[in-house]
């Protein structure tokens, strides 16, 4: 095929994709065309099927029959690893996959293979060069013999794209993106960003995963929107605006959540909780106040701060974190899990696996853990006490089981959630801070979780929640401040908590 004729054929065509995972259809028959020599965005919220398509070009997943696919005008196999790396895809996720203890000539050795002397050892003097030579194309200005975990987020993601586009057939393939700005600043964000162009400008098209819209108008030739598992609209982003690409990932709006609410702003309560000038990883002097009995959600991108807020509230980040606390008329300059437990205050983190729950150990145990102490009579726990109490907390919480001695393990995520909840409101706290709390959870336990903390706000309960889904937001919380960069861009309150309203304030529209 002559050079002119290539470039006539898109880079990436995919047809009829779709897949399903038990009870849940995560993509349904979609079809996207990316252009050679393009930045093609595919943005929607979270859950709407983007993470599974790129997992299914990579190779992760396997497609349902009747997928089809062409890189460069070759027809490939879907889900198959070794087909998408022998057509030149690159995949640049999250994490990164880099080893934090090697430098980046090891890291990019790991993942292209090292220079190797005519006896096959490694030629480190060529593999030296060779690093230089790759980083120097790009404009990447990073030491090759200092560990990939001491560079800046920035370093580190350009360490990755390099990577990924060095092991690439030059000028053509597709790499692929997933949300890569999520840990950089503005400025770095740029940086990135004139290296993606370079990438592009070479002749390799790029699918850029992205929450952040502005961005990708930004950077991107052409966007798709997903929403349910279909790819609902698009098209170039030169006839694309932030407002307007909200919309499409909210879609028609009628689960706004307003009909759920009073229409006026809730009247506001004297505050439980006050925080000034919060500090922390990604927190840039935050000031967050949750009154009496007030529901209060916070939203944000990843890198926002949202993630690291329910943490630094409640001493429990593993980054240091400043800040001035004021509990009803208790000020304090620092927190610490202790602190939090004296001043009433309880956290729900986002992982119960791997932060809330003791898998291996029964219902009843794992919502004992906290009231244990107060079952004490000197060393011993009195047994007799345990059983009524753990009961009346499962109904409380209106736990499903068939035996309070199940291994937790065996619930549904919906009613592990509960458990772990139930384990906080038994010991009667005056704050509770949830991040993610539907996490895991399905359709009907999500709800039953809303009534139960609504029903706990009623009774005086003060509740801060960070969530990544908008649903969780426009359900429970009377407001919602809208966190960019570290700080509050935004506050909503009353009938402005609606979709298209939350993701425009994240967006920066």
């Amino acid at each position: 095929m002559t050079t002119e004729a290539l470039d006539a054929v898109p880079a990436l065509e995919i047809e009829h994709l779709s897949k399903t995972f038990p009870g849940v259809k995560a993509i349904d028959d979609i079809s996207l065309t990316i252009a050679r020599g393009s930045i093609h965005a595919l943005v929607g919220q979270n859950g709407c099927g983007k993470s599974t398509t790129i997992k299914v070009l990579s190779g992760f997943h396997k497609p349902e029959p009747g997928a089809q696919a062409r890189l460069d005008g070759v027809p490939f196999a879907l889900g198959s690893s070794d087909a998408a790396a022998e057509r030149g895809m690159r995949f640049v996720f999250q994490d990164l996959g880099l080893v934090g203890e090697l430098d980046a000539l090891d890291n990019i050795g790991l993942g292209l293979g090292y220079a190797r002397g005519p006896v096959k050892l490694i030629d480190w003097g060529a593999q030296r060069r060779r690093t230089r030579e790759l980083l120097s194309r790009f404009g990447v200005a990073v030491d090759p013999s200092a560990p990939v975990g001491v560079l800046s987020p920035l370093e580190q993601t350009a360490v990755a794209v390099v990577r990924a586009v060095a092991g690439g057939i030059p000028g053509r393939g597709l790499l692929v993106l997933d949300e890569p700005t999520a840990a950089l600043g503005h400025r770095e964000v740029d940086q990135l960003y004139r290296l993606v162009r370079e990438v592009r400008d070479a002749g390799t098209a790029v699918l850029l995963v992205s929450h952040r819209l502005d961005e990708v108008l930004a950077i991107a030739d052409d966007v798709s929107v997903m929403r349910t598992g279909r790819i609902v609209g698009g098209g170039a982003v030169r006839d694309m605006t932030v407002p307007g690409l909200a919309g499409l990932i909210a879609g028609s709006v009628a689960v706004t959540g307003v009909a759920e609410r009073d229409e006026q702003p809730r009247e506001r309560t004297a505050p439980a909780l006050q925080i000034r000038g919060l500090r922390g990883r990604t927190l840039r002097g935050l000031d967050v106040t949750v009154g009496h009995g007030e529901i209060v959600g916070v939203a944000g991108l990843l890198g926002s701060g949202r993630e690291e807020l329910g943490y630094a509230v409640a001493g429990a980040s593993d980054a240091p974190v400043e800040g001035v606390w004021q509990v009803g008329e208790r000020r304090m300059t620092a927190m610490t899990p202790d602190a939090a437990a004296r001043n009433g205050i309880v956290f729900v983190p986002a992982s119960r696996e791997r932060e809330s729950a003791f898998p291996e150990l029964d219902v009843r145990e794992n919502l004992l853990l906290a009231a244990l102490p107060r079952m004490r009579r000197g060393p011993l726990v009195h047994a007799r006490w345990e059983r009524p109490f753990a009961r009346e907390w499962l109904t409380r919480v209106r736990v499903r089981l068939n035996s309070m001695d199940d291994q937790f393990a065996t619930l549904s995520g919906g009613n592990q959630q509960k458990v772990v909840l139930g384990r906080w409101l038994a010991i009667e706290p005056r704050i509770l801070v949830m991040s993610e709390p539907t996490a895991g959870v399905d359709v009907g336990a999500r709800h039953a979780l809303y009534d139960l903390l609504k029903e706990r706000a009623r009774g005086g309960l003060s509740i801060l929640v960070t969530s990544s889904d908008v649903q969780d937001l426009l359900h429970l919380c009377d407001r919602v401040v809208v966190l960019r960069d570290g700080l509050a861009s935004r506050e909503l309150e009353g009938p402005e908590v609606t979709e298209p309203e939350i993701i425009s304030a994240m967006e920066g529209a």
